[in-house]
């Protein structure tokens, strides 16, 4: 922030100055141990829940349907119990969640509805697609917690027995299997049919195998035709390198998709817009995303993401209209092994792994070094290394933080 508007920081007690390259080396190398702090504390918290939850213990957030929360434990409710009982009964009868959301319509079965902590109202709304497969799914109505992949006992009572869990459980992996397998892996990658260049041909995805990795990526049939083409660089792009570029600059816009101004509900969406899914948001939100030269255009065809919002954090939003355009600058360039490497505009240099942070300050502090008349193979020699490789730290300090 401080380049973007020209400003400098130069502290009087301390010796931090933004005007010299080593200030803003010693200031970059404290926001990397910012980082870490930051991700050690993320590392205890989620270490906490995860003793809490193995504990049986209830860590928060809304309610399942059929119970109440009291004492760091869930209650059951007798009254929405019996509800949520008749669901998975019902699914067993029908076998089908599309047609047990119509049922359950027709039957005026909804959430209860419930007033939070911070006085925002929610609950009181038909079960959605969503949510009732989440409802089936979930072990607590067999007096069990679920944290990530494990599932721990609770301390509270279960709603169903298990016979009843195991029926329903087998019927949906069964439905999972047949009806819906083969089109998951038609839609892997997130931007199929979606993304073409600026005369409408379209990148399709296909992969390849090195070893035992598999490699995705997004070709462009027509460009890759003309070996010298101009055009020859954007034939090609590592699909999870533009997909990771496409879903950043999709979550930028919640504010925009919402439709909401200011307010509690905006607050709540814009701090928890990372749970949506990326294959959902893309695939609701997303109409095109056109390759140029040097950056993306994104066409968005947002009047679904109401319904995502709804489904995923349970708030309402007054959702946008009208469909929308906005463009996303972007750089390609060859990596350290030759493989394409796609930059947006914003991108972080905090954001790279650990490894390239450790190399990029190796180079920062040498090229200072040979600035101020060092020679290479002085510096080589003291730290155990070949001067290619230091001279390759300098050269690359270079190029991470153009």
């Amino acid at each position: 922030m401080f380049d973007e508007y020209g400003v400098t920081f130069v502290s009087i007690t301390q010796s931090f100055n933004t005007t010299t390259s080593m200030g803003r080396l010693t200031l970059n190398v404290l926001l990397s141990f910012a980082q870490f702090e930051r991700e050690v504390s993320g590392e205890r918290i989620r270490d906490k829940i995860a003793a809490s939850k193995a504990r049986g213990m209830w860590q928060g957030g809304r309610p399942p349907f059929g119970f109440d929360i009291g004492d760091r434990r869930l209650l059951t409710n007798k009254q929405d119990a019996l509800k949520a009982k008749g669901v998975f009964e019902l699914y067993l009868e029908i076998g089908c969640v599309r047609k047990l959301v119509e049922e359950l319509k027709r039957r005026g079965i909804k959430s209860r509805k419930r007033i939070s902590q911070r006085g925002l109202e929610y609950g009181g709304k038909c079960f959605s697609r969503g949510s009732l497969h989440s409802l089936l799914t979930n072990p607590v109505y067999i007096g069990k917690i679920r944290h990530i992949d494990k599932i721990h006992e609770g301390l509270h009572d279960a709603i169903i027995p298990q016979e009843l869990w195991d029926a329903v459980q087998k019927m949906l992996q069964g439905k999972t299997a047949c009806d819906r397998g083969e089109e998951k892996q038609r839609h892997k990658n997130l931007l199929t049919g979606l993304i073409f260049d600026e005369t409408g041909n379209p990148y399709t995805p296909v992969f390849t195998n090195r070893g035992k990795k598999k490699y995705r990526y997004y070709c462009n049939q027509v460009l890759a035709l003309d070996e010298n083409h101009p055009d020859k660089t954007r034939s090609r792009f590592p699909a999870h390198e533009i997909e990771v570029v496409v879903e950043k600059a999709v979550r930028g816009e919640a504010r925009k998709l919402s439709g909401e101004k200011e307010g509690i509900v905006l607050e709540h969406l814009l701090k928890n817009r990372d749970t949506l899914l990326a294959y959902d948001l893309i695939r609701t939100c997303v109409k095109r995303v056109t390759v140029f030269f040097d950056y993306l255009m994104i066409t968005f065809e947002p009047v679904g993401f109401k319904e995502l919002v709804e489904e995923y954090l349970r708030v309402s939003v007054t959702g946008c209209a009208d469909g929308f355009e906005i463009t996303v600058p972007f750089q390609t360039k060859r990596g350290r092994d030759g493989a394409m490497v796609i930059r947006s505009e914003g991108q972080d240099f905090l954001d790279l792994p650990p490894e390239d942070i450790k190399r990029l300050v190796q180079g920062i502090a040498w090229r200072e070094e040979r600035f101020d008349g060092a020679y290479i193979k002085d510096i080589a020699k003291r730290e155990n290394y070949s001067d290619r490789y230091i001279r390759n730290r300098i050269m690359s300090s270079f190029e991470i933080l153009n």
